[in-house]
């Protein structure tokens, strides 16, 4: 299945620069293109590990019918517009059938040594992981929501389908660094103070900066970031006016990015599981081929001396 993934990814990278290649056209492949191409041919490998592990583990009944209620959640989930998502409510209930096919297979490994515990579990957990990974993509990329809105100092912006605002306390602007053409510093900084409300409650406070850079002519932002379990809080500064105290801000809230990030590790986790399994065997190995040698090395002299005295 990783293999399979990775080839589907792999496709996306190239196929620009073959075209190029062929071609000598340039062609621009966004997430929402690739995406949308690769979602189908993915889903079908999720739904061939949820088969293929659960056959081996449970039975074919068992298999069968997890497989099947998996489909079943996609078309009613898609008939009902579960998530108000098209792609994400054909695909979670194919993930939750995957997900649950993957946690059984573990939990029904009958391994007692180490070695055989860590060699079967390995693929299973980067298998998990996978799953994990598609769920926050899958997400992020459809169920994200931004937005923005000017808002003057001692004032409040509220973005409803967030369940989020925002209440600018302060900007304190000034020049900063070494003088540069003709200016005391080389940029100036603009300082933006707020609080964040979540569904009406006090929820967190921040502090994001906008930069004007005199040397090279070019303004950047920083972004305030709030990582959550569930979701993650983006808001920067797309513009500022100092002289009416008041800045655009661009606020976004992505679902799920934990469970990419869970997803991704526990990945990891599974290949080194893998390479120290692999390492155990082969020290297994060596053993049995230094005690064949420590045996082979005690019975030859007695094979010669008998040989010998023939």
């Amino acid at each position: 299945m990783l293999t399979l993934l990775a080839a589907l990814i792999t496709m996306g990278l190239l196929t620009p620069f073959i075209v190029r290649l062929g071609t000598g056209e340039e062609i621009l492949l966004d997430a929402a293109y690739f995406n949308l191409r690769a979602a189908l041919p993915t889903l079908a490998l999720v739904m061939l590990l949820t088969l293929c592990l659960l056959i081996k583990s449970a039975g074919k009944k068992a298999g069968l019918l997890v497989f099947g209620l998996g489909i079943a959640g996609s078309a009613f989930s898609a008939a009902f517009s579960l998530f108000s998502s098209l792609p994400v409510n054909i695909s979670f209930p194919v993930l939750i059938a995957a997900f649950f096919a993957v946690v059984y297979r573990l939990l029904s490994l009958k391994e007692k040594s180490l070695k055989g515990i860590l060699r079967k579990a390995g693929p299973h957990i980067i298998h998990l992981g996978a799953v994990l990974l598609l769920v926050g993509i899958i997400f992020s990329t459809n169920m994200n929501l931004e937005d923005s809105a000017v808002v003057p100092v001692g004032e409040m912006a509220t973005f409803k389908p967030m369940g989020y605002s925002v209440l600018i306390t302060d900007i304190i602007s000034g020049v900063e660094g070494e003088p540069y053409g003709g200016h005391s510093g080389s940029s100036y900084v603009s300082t933006i103070y707020f609080d964040v409300y979540r569904w009406g409650q006090p929820f967190d406070s921040g502090q994001v900066r906008y930069i004007s850079d005199f040397k090279w002519q070019q303004s950047y932002t920083e972004t305030y970031i709030r990582r959550g379990l569930l979701e993650e809080l983006f808001i920067a500064p797309k513009s500022i006016d100092t002289e009416a105290r008041a800045v655009e801000l661009y606020i976004r809230k992505v679902p799920f990015m934990s469970s990419l990030w869970g997803g991704f590790y526990l990945m990891v986790l599974g290949v080194l599981i893998l390479f120290i399994s692999g390492s155990l065997e082969g020290e297994k190995a060596l053993q049995k081929m230094s005690f064949a040698e420590t045996v082979l090395s005690k019975e030859l002299p007695e094979e010669i001396k008998t040989r010998t005295e023939k």
